[in-house]
């Protein structure tokens, strides 16, 4: 059993049950005290459960899970996302848009600062609740099951109300050449008016997604400010996006 397989094992055991002693992980795995407290600090960060003295207990706040198709590259997109949180100042506009790496921006704000967040994912909005000093502003339209995300003409229409000072964009590609790039048809309109709107405009990938062209073209590399990404990321991607004016942070 890999450790994927025995994270996602472990995990899929304390949200049937609900609480599991860390005694019972250990033994039904075979695991050192060691690999269980490392496996249950992942599954934390994660947002699938607390730790507690002795046991681990599912997360009785959660909406529905974001993590049902797996959060890839946790480390890297964790250190994304805090980086990118540090660029959020107080009396900033900001919009999320969704992703599993933004997700990871909500988590790392500043509890303290005063900012308005807008964002189309129900994910993204359950985590922002915690910011007693933000607005929090969620885009209504229809909903994507797969995503938690809304899109479609409503959403259009809303964002047309809104000023944005600071858009962070998750993508599946960001190439110098083809620009930005994702998978889902119904995207495309979201992003082209999120781009037009934003008065600056932040992506954030992991290496994965650096020097990657996929199907649906969201944008062109001359709407994106800045970049954040991982240490993995290609050096000669990450040079061409620097020689398009690409801002490049890989942290």
């Amino acid at each position: 059993m890999t450790t994927e397989e025995r994270r996602n094992s472990i995990e899929a055991m304390v949200k049937e049950k609900g609480e599991v002693d860390v005694k019972l992980i250990r033994e039904r795995f075979e695991i050192s005290n060691v690999t269980v407290r490392n496996d249950l600090m992942f599954l934390e960060r994660k947002g699938t459960i607390n730790r507690q003295f002795g046991k681990a207990v599912v997360r009785g706040d959660r909406i529905a899970d974001m993590d049902a198709k797996r959060i890839i590259n946790l480390d890297a997109k964790e250190k994304i996302g805090k980086f990118a949180a540090s660029m959020v100042s107080d009396n900033d506009s900001i919009f999320l848009y969704t992703g599993s790496t933004t997700l990871q921006i909500a988590r790392f704000i500043p509890l303290k600062t005063n900012f308005i967040a807008a964002t189309n994912c129900i994910y993204i909005a359950h985590e922002l609740r915690k910011y007693q000093s933000a607005k929090i502003v969620f885009i209504g339209g229809n909903l994507s099951l797969e995503t938690g995300a809304t899109f479609g003409a409503q959403v259009i229409k809303q964002l047309e109300l809104y000023n944005i000072d600071k858009l962070f964009l998750a993508v599946n590609g960001i190439d110098a050449e083809s620009g930005v790039t994702n998978d889902s048809l119904y995207e495309t309109d979201i992003n082209f008016a999120l781009i037009k709107k934003a008065k600056k405009v932040i992506v954030v990938a992991d290496h994965t997604k650096i020097g990657v062209t996929r199907f649906i073209h969201m944008g062109r590399i001359e709407d994106v400010d800045v970049l954040i990404t991982d240490g993995k990321a290609s050096e000669a991607a990450v040079k061409s996006l620097r020689d398009k004016g690409v801002e490049v942070h890989a942290v």
